[in-house]
């Protein structure tokens, strides 16, 4: 799925191009919020915490990983 080729995509940004990650993690949500959650959701979510940490709203961002745990958990990822 698309979701599933982005959500690898952004691994490979945030170690070569980090300045792309954002606009693919967002991209990653927005499918996932209009066309339903998958495993590979938790991925985006979980960029997205980081990055807001990484600006200072370190409450929110734990919220987002923490939602992005649930989220493999319900789904079964082992990874």
């Amino acid at each position: 799925t698309t979701v599933k080729f982005l959500s690898r995509l952004i691994v490979s940004l945030v170690m070569t191009s980090a300045d792309f990650a954002p606009v693919v993690t967002v991209k990653v949500i927005k499918l996932s919020l209009a066309h339903g959650m998958t495993p590979m959701s938790a991925i985006g979510f979980v960029y997205f915490g980081s990055m807001l940490a990484s600006i200072g709203e370190i409450e929110e961002g734990y919220r987002f990983v923490k939602l992005a745990m649930n989220m493999a958990k319900r789904f079964g990822c082992k990874e």
